[in-house]
């Protein structure tokens, strides 16, 4: 009589598998816990503040496993206990360096609520509170009532104006993009028909509050760049034609 043959059983080479990715994983787990600590913490970028200022904020200390840092929460620390810093990246250095490169940015803005003056970046975040006094040194937003500022947080303008949050930091970012901030005093929402840009110390701009911005401010550096440089008046720029624009001499 043929021999029956005799199934080979898998599941005891299918355990021995498992087994052996699990021990592996164990031991890099182990390695890294134990080989990549935290000796030094390495931060560039910083202006305004010391990189001994940004460590301390993102509460590593020496001794941290290095390869388990939770990134995101440490970005977060950062953005919102540093005001004027608008970016920050997280990396590592094996095997013991914290790498953290921040982006800080300038207050180029402030805008009142209920008596208080807040600094803000071109991209609307809110950097502290002023007094009027120092807050003439900055382009004013003016008309624009705001919800209640937090330092760290971001600009958020009150519904049912003509302005939103959106298009305001749009226009100033355009502006920033043309060397037109510094060059302007104020911007005025307190028309429900027009937008006011008090520019250059010489002229009045008025604007469409649905203006394609970056076409008009390439048209207004155009026009003041025609203008002789003791002309002053009031520069129209939201007529029905989109393209016309009117210089009105002051008398």
């Amino acid at each position: 009589m043929p021999k029956k043959r005799r199934r080979r059983r898998r599941g005891g080479g299918r355990a021995a598998r498992v087994l052996s990715v699990l021990l592996a994983a164990v031991v890099i787990v182990a390695a890294l816990t134990l080989f990549f600590k935290v000796e030094e913490i390495e931060v560039t970028g910083c202006r305004r503040y010391t990189p001994e200022e940004v460590a301390v904020v993102t509460q590593v200390e020496k001794g941290d496993n290095l390869i388990l840092l939770d990134h995101y929460h440490i970005k977060q620390r950062i953005f919102e206990e540093l005001p004027y810093v608008s970016e920050v990246r997280v990396g590592r250095r094996l095997p013991n360096t914290l790498v953290v490169e921040i982006t800080e940015t300038e207050a180029a803005a402030a805008v009142e609520r209920e008596g208080v003056w807040w600094l803000l970046s071109r991209g609307g975040k809110v950097l502290e509170a002023i007094d009027q006094i120092q807050a003439a040194e900055y382009l004013l937003l003016e008309n624009i009532e705001i919800e209640p500022p937090a330092v760290s947080g971001w600009l958020t303008v009150a519904e049912g104006g003509p302005l939103t949050e959106d298009r305001l930091v749009e226009l100033m970012e355009e502006m920033d993009a043309r060397g037109m901030l510094t060059r302007a005093d104020s911007i005025d929402a307190g028309d429900p028909d027009k937008l006011v840009i008090d520019y250059d110390g010489r002229f009045r701009v008025e604007l469409g509050y649905d203006a394609e911005f970056p076409y008009k401010l390439d048209s207004l550096q155009k026009v003041v760049g025609e203008l002789q440089p003791n002309e002053t008046g009031t520069i129209r720029m939201n007529m029905k034609a989109d393209n016309e624009v009117r210089f009105i001499p002051y008398e």
